[in-house]
């Protein structure tokens, strides 16, 4: 029987292969944009605040990929924070260096505010997407519904009759047996 290995500290603190495919994702996004062109489209509807102290303003197109990585994972303002700063893959993306932090979460809301009120973001996908057709790649949002059907432990019994409807043509009776139990949705019909 072989002894069990306990996992060093770098296979605690990563998992290789989930780095692997981030980072080939990454890669070839950053391949694929030229986010100079980006960057532009953001500048022009994205003013900086300039302070003559405290810390300098954040780069828009730094906050814009933040906002990419929330819509590609589901994250929210408080979570992309957290995993920009925790994860190299997404701090890399984002233009960031090891030992640099990301906006926290109200800067990404501020500026996500900001470009709504200047109606920057249809511009800005415009842009994205005229280079993505550039290199023939098109995007199309789908979702994925789970429609399974599942058998349920609780059958109706009796007689019961429901009316169809009112808006059907056919006007339809359905016979059930018996009345369901408290736990059956009785207006299902």
């Amino acid at each position: 029987m072989k002894a069990h290995k306990n996992p060093t500290l770098a296979d605690s603190i990563c998992d290789l292969r989930t780095r692997k495919i981030k980072k080939t994702f990454f890669t070839q996004i950053d391949a694929l944009l030229d986010w100079d062109k980006i960057s532009k489209v953001i500048d022009k509807h994205y003013k900086k605040g300039k302070s003559a102290v405290g810390t300098p303003s954040y780069d828009g197109l730094l906050l814009f990929k933040m906002c990419l990585l929330q819509t590609w994972y589901g994250l929210s303002d408080y979570e992309v924070e957290d995993r920009v700063n925790d994860s190299i893959s997404f701090s890399y993306f984002c233009g960031l260096n090891i030992d640099q932090i990301a906006p926290d979460h109200s800067s990404l809301s501020r500026f996500r505010t900001a470009m709504t009120k200047a109606n920057a973001f249809e511009p800005l996908f415009k842009e994205i997407n005229a280079q993505l057709k550039a290199h023939q790649i098109i995007i199309k949002k789908g979702v994925l519904v789970d429609a399974s059907v599942v058998d349920t432990p609780l059958r109706p019994k009796g007689k019961t009759n429901f009316n169809v409807t009112k808006d059907r043509e056919d006007q339809q009776e359905v016979k059930v047996e018996k009345d369901y139990p408290d736990s059956v949705d009785k207006e299902a019909s």
